[in-house]
């Protein structure tokens, strides 16, 4: 693994700044968004495909955003026991409320109260659950270009097992990266935020195709990029 590139390899770009701040307007808009999705995805088969110049151009919008939407699709299935313990939670709230006085009422709260946590236990779970795997759908989806195929469990593990250690490290760093490093753009008057954001997304995608590049050794040392 080369962590340091990851966050300088854009700047080698003689298009960088225009290519970067495409991204970081449709990043912003919402459902244009999946279209960003879909560039990091490119991003992720050029870095496993030892391009010298990671970047894409511009010029596969329809692509990119089909791209995105599907991998959002991907994780929107795997997020549907979040979103159906959160559904139960609130019903049961619902029910709650309705309740009257007296000791069934009493009662029901306290199951109320015992099962609220057991469902928010659930959810936090599975939610560190799908953040652990999210590098390895993201990968698995980048080398398929498959909803279903990257759907399947077979898919992200075998990226997890191709390098374990290396999929530790991305997986820490991206965290950090897209949860620090991502909304500093907002100190400058949420004008920067149309940079930071949309670079964090690129710097992921060079982790993200190094680890696609693992198992076959295609990925190009730092000096490629000088």
């Amino acid at each position: 693994m080369d962590i340091g590139i990851a966050f300088t390899y854009m700047f080698q770009d003689r298009d960088w700044l225009k290519k970067i701040l495409i991204g970081g307007v449709i990043s912003l808009i919402p459902i244009v968004n999946f279209a960003a999705l879909g560039y990091m995805i490119q991003v992720v088969r050029n870095v496993r495909d030892g391009q010298d110049l990671p970047l894409p151009e511009w010029d596969q919008f329809g692509a990119y955003f089909v791209s995105g939407l599907y991998l959002f699709l991907v994780y929107l299935v795997y997020a549907l026991p979040i979103l159906l313990l959160a559904c139960l939670q609130v019903a049961a709230g619902m029910m709650l409320g309705v309740t009257g006085n007296g000791r069934s009422a009493e009662d029901l709260a306290g199951a109320y109260a015992v099962a609220s946590i057991c469902l928010s236990c659930g959810i936090g779970v599975w939610a560190l659950f799908l953040a652990v795997i999210s590098p390895g759908l993201t990968v698995r989806f980048a080398e398929t270009g498959s909803f279903g195929a990257t759907l399947g469990f077979n898919g992200w593990l075998g990226v997890m097992r191709a390098n374990l250690g290396a999929y530790l490290i991305v997986l820490i760093l991206s965290w950090l990266v897209l949860s620090f490093l991502a909304p500093l753009g907002l100190i400058a008057c949420l004008v920067g935020i149309i940079f930071t954001q949309f670079w964090a997304y690129l710097v992921t995608g060079h982790w993200f195709g190094q680890l696609a590049a693992a198992a076959t050794g295609t990925y190009q040392p730092a000096e490629t990029y000088a």
